[in-house]
């Protein structure tokens, strides 16, 4: 097996199964100097991911991946997902999904560079009260 395939079966393994993952797991895929990029910031370094991840998933009932399409290179890969996740103050408590997309860069059969792509406005913004009711007047707007 290729080392790029065998980050792949990591990474998929890691986060079809993510909210029964503990954080120390991340030290087998994240290289000690990764840096995880997202709508919601940049993660510098390993502590630091793992901190965002135990933070991203205290409150959280259900997250989970479903991998759709993978594409890999000779030092990287990219895929496509649906995260399927819950959390009992947002939508009430009702199972979500949010369709996005990531960039994963290897050194040393870690991943040391992710860039996740997805809508942080309908997976959180459009589920709060007024915010909400914003975001989504103004996307009907653009639509019409």
């Amino acid at each position: 097996m290729s080392t790029i395939q065998s980050v792949i079966d990591r990474f998929v393994g890691y986060y079809t199964a993510l909210d029964s993952q503990p954080p120390s797991a991340l030290s087998a895929l994240y290289h000690p100097a990764a840096l995880l990029v997202d709508p919601f910031g940049e993660h510098r370094g390993l502590p630091a991911i793992q901190r965002y991840f135990l933070h991203l998933l205290q409150n959280v009932e259900t997250c989970r991946f479903s991998i759709d399409k993978i594409f890999s290179a000779d030092n990287g890969f990219s895929l496509t997902w649906t995260m399927h996740w819950s959390h009992p103050r947002i939508a009430g408590g009702k199972q979500l999904t949010l369709a996005g997309s990531s960039q994963i860069d290897v050194q040393d059969s870690l991943v040391i560079f992710q860039r996740d792509y997805y809508d942080a406005g309908e997976m959180l913004y459009e589920h709060l009260p007024l915010l909400g009711w914003a975001i989504r007047s103004v996307k009907r707007r653009v639509r019409a």
